[in-house]
């Protein structure tokens, strides 16, 4: 339950597609889903840290902050 009276609780978790493979997934970080981003680590060191370095901004400009 969200402690929002604004927000209904169907609008507080819903699937967002990965912009990597495109599949809907509950957690999203930086437009990737959780499968892609363990992907990358093992797979793709280099898109793995182009990724973190993405995450790193997004975090350092505020656009993505924790709750």
């Amino acid at each position: 339950m969200c402690d929002d009276p604004d927000v209904a609780d169907d609008d507080i978790a819903g699937a967002v597609p990965c912009i990597r493979c495109s599949r809907d997934a509950l957690l999203n970080l930086a437009g990737r889903c959780a499968d892609c981003i363990g992907d990358m680590r093992l797979r793709n060191v280099e898109e793995h840290a182009a990724w973190r370095a993405e995450l790193a901004e997004l975090v350092r400009s505020g656009e993505l902050a924790g709750a």
